[in-house]
């Protein structure tokens, strides 16, 4: 067999750089988010700190339930990179789709603005 016969040769380092770029652009996101949850972190009230921690912790299931769920995907039988790229994608993947779904929710139940005077 030579190496023209072989399939998928160099998916491996394309899987393995995808699966970096997603991991990167998943921790930029989620960094975003939870500077944001944690912002005033030291002046919250009790109830505020709870919420905070609530958030944080729906935050961090969801990624990683994201993450296991893509290497589910990916299957037993892929290459190791595979299972990298899948599940370092679908937790950017499931960022994205919040977001969409937020939009639409935005555009059919828009929020109502009135001025004061």
């Amino acid at each position: 067999m030579t190496e023209s016969d072989i399939k998928g040769l160099g998916r491996e380092t394309t899987d393995l750089t995808v699966g970096a770029v997603s991991a990167v652009l998943t921790a930029v996101i989620d960094g975003f988010l939870l500077s944001r949850i944690w912002r005033w972190a030291g002046q919250q009230t009790s109830h505020e700190h709870h919420a905070a921690v609530v958030q944080t912790t729906w935050l961090v299931g969801a990624v990683a339930f994201t993450m296991l769920l893509g290497a589910a995907v990916a299957g037993s039988r892929s290459t190791p990179q595979r299972r990298w790229r899948y599940a370092m994608f679908s937790p950017i993947l499931c960022q994205l789709l919040l977001v969409v779904g937020l939009i639409v929710y935005l555009m059919v139940n828009p929020p109502r603005f009135s001025i004061p005077w």
